[in-house]
C-alpha cells in the first residue's frame, strides 16, 4: 500500500472553458495502459489553466516509465491541432474520458466531450506508434457536433486494431455520418470503408440521435465464443451482437435483447465477458427498468446474458442481481475472474459500499452481502474492482482496498 513514486503531467484544467462540464479541476480522467514488456504507461489528459476561469489549452499523452516515472524520449505528444480530413483537433472543447488501448505497437487515445454537450466537439481516435511517436494519426466522426466516444471502459479489440463505439450526433442530421456506431479502426487509426466490413449502426440510429440513447455512454466487448462477435449496448437498454468479423452496415446484428427499459439514460456501463459451461456471458449494470426477476424496486441491477452455442444467435438473461447505488447515480460496472479460462467463473462488483461476489452460472453470493462484509467507501460510477496477484482491489476516493482469501 506504500506509494512507490508520482509524476504530475501538468497543470489540471480549473474548468473545461468550453462551457460545461462536472469534473473539477479536469486532468487525468482516463484509465492509462500498460505496456509490459517495456514497462511503460501511457496515459492522457488535459492540461490548462487553474481557477475559476480556467480552461483547457492542450491534450498531451505521455509515456511514462513504470518503475519511477521518468518520461520516454520522444513524449509527450501534443494532440492539439492534429487533424482528419477537413477537422482540425480543438483542445477545450474535447474530454479525453475513454480508457487507452494499445495494440500491435499503436496506442489509440479516444475523444468525446464535456457532461452537457458544449461546444464543437465530435468524436477522435488518436493514435501513436509507441516505438516512433513522431508516426501519429487522427480520425475523426463525420459530423459537426457530437458522435463523442467517452466510454469508461475504453474500447475493445480481437488484435486486429481497435473496436470503438460512438455517440449521438448533435445538429441531428438526415444522412447518417458516424453516430450510433461501431467502428474498427486499424493501423494509424484508419477506417476501411471499401465494404461495411467495419460499419455496424442500428436501423433506429436517427430516433438514438433525437433521444440522446447513444451507444457512445458504454464500452463494447469483444467475444470469443461461440463464435467472433462484439457486444455493444445502447443507452435505451437495448444489447446488439454483431458478427466481429464482418459487422455488416445498417442493421446487421446476429441478435438483439432488451436488458432494460424506462427510458433514454437507463445504461451506462462498462460490460464484462466470460465464458463458462453454459456458454459465453456478458454481464453489465442497468440503471433502472432491469428486464428480469428479482431486481427490487428500483430497477438496478447486475445482470448476466448467456449467449448459449448454436445458432441461430439467442441471448438470454441468465441472472439478476438487485444492486443499491444510489448514491452513485449509476451502478459502479463489474467484472469477472476464472480459474483457468472458464472454471469457477466470479463476478465481483461494488453494491453501494460492499464488495460482492456471485457465482458466474447461477448469480449465487459466494462473498459479501452480510452485516459483516468488508466495505470500501468513496467509490464513484463506473468503477469496476481489477484483480492482480490474487487480490480484488476497488479504488476509492483518495485511497484503494484490497482483498485476498489469503
Amino acid at each position: 500500500g506504500a506509494m512507490v513514486w508520482m509524476r504530475n503531467i501538468g497543470t489540471a484544467p480549473g474548468m473545461s472553458g468550453a462551457g460545461c462540464g462536472d469534473i473539477l479541476p479536469i486532468g487525468i480522467i482516463s484509465t492509462p495502459v500498460i505496456d509490459p514488456q517495456t514497462r511503460t504507461i501511457y496515459v492522457a489528459g488535459a492540461i490548462g489553466t487553474t481557477g475559476a476561469n480556467g480552461k483547457i489549452t492542450g491534450h498531451e499523452v505521455h509515456a511514462l516509465s513504470a518503475d519511477d516515472g521518468t518520461e520516454r524520449p520522444g513524449w509527450p505528444v501534443e494532440v492539439t491541432g492534429m487533424t482528419s480530413g477537413n477537422a482540425t483537433f480543438a483542445p477545450t472543447p474535447q474530454n479525453q474520458r475513454s480508457a487507452l488501448s494499445l495494440v500491435n505497437g499503436i496506442l489509440y487515445v479516444a475523444y468525446g466531450g464535456h457532461n452537457g454537450d458544449c461546444g464543437n466537439y465530435r468524436g477522435w481516435i488518436i493514435a501513436i506508434n509507441v516505438a516512433d511517436p513522431t508516426k501519429r494519426g487522427a480520425w475523426a466522426t463525420g459530423g459537426t457536433r457530437g458522435e463523442g466516444i467517452w466510454a469508461a471502459g475504453g474500447m475493445a479489440s480481437d488484435g486486429n486494431g481497435i473496436i470503438a463505439v460512438t455517440g449521438n450526433n448533435l445538429t441531428r442530421t438526415m444522412t447518417h455520418a458516424d453516430s450510433e456506431e461501431l467502428v474498427r479502426l486499424t493501423g494509424l487509426a484508419t477506417v476501411d470503408r471499401t465494404s461495411n466490413a467495419n460499419i455496424f449502426y442500428p436501423m433506429s440510429w436517427m430516433n438514438m440521435d433525437t433521444m440522446d440513447a447513444d451507444f457512445g455512454a458504454s464500452s463494447p466487448v469483444y467475444l470469443a465464443q461461440p463464435s467472433p462477435m462484439v457486444a455493444a449496448v445502447s443507452k435505451d437498454g437495448i444489447l446488439y451482437l454483431v458478427d466481429a468479423h464482418n459487422f455488416g452496415g445498417i442493421n446487421a446484428q446476429l441478435a438483439m435483447l432488451t436488458v432494460a427499459t424506462g427510458g433514454p439514460m437507463i445504461i451506462h456501463t462498462t460490460p464484462a465477458a466470460y465464458a463458462t459451461a453454459q456458454g459465453m456471458h456478458v454481464v453489465l449494470t442497468v440503471n433502472g427498468g432491469a428486464k428480469c426477476t428479482g431486481t427490487g424496486a428500483n430497477g438496478k441491477a447486475v445482470i448476466s446474458v448467456l449467449i448459449p452455442s448454436g445458432t441461430p444467435v439467442a441471448p438470454t438473461a441468465a441472472w439478476c442481481i438487485p444492486v443499491n447505488n444510489a448514491s452513485l447515480g449509476f451502478p459502479a460496472s463489474p467484472m469477472a475472474t476464472t480459474t483457468d479460462g472458464t472454471s469457477n467463473a466470479i463476478v465481483w462488483f461494488m453494491n453501494g459500499t460492499k464488495l460482492i461476489g456471485v457465482d458466474g452460472d447461477t448469480g449465487a453470493t459466494v462473498f459479501g452481502g452480510g452485516v459483516a462484509a468488508d466495505t470500501c467507501s468513496g467509490v464513484h460510477k463506473w468503477t469496476a474492482p481489477i484483480a492482480v496477484k490474487g487480490r480484488i482491489v476497488v479504488a476509492g476516493d483518495n485511497h484503494l482496498c484490497s482483498w485476498s482469501p489469503h
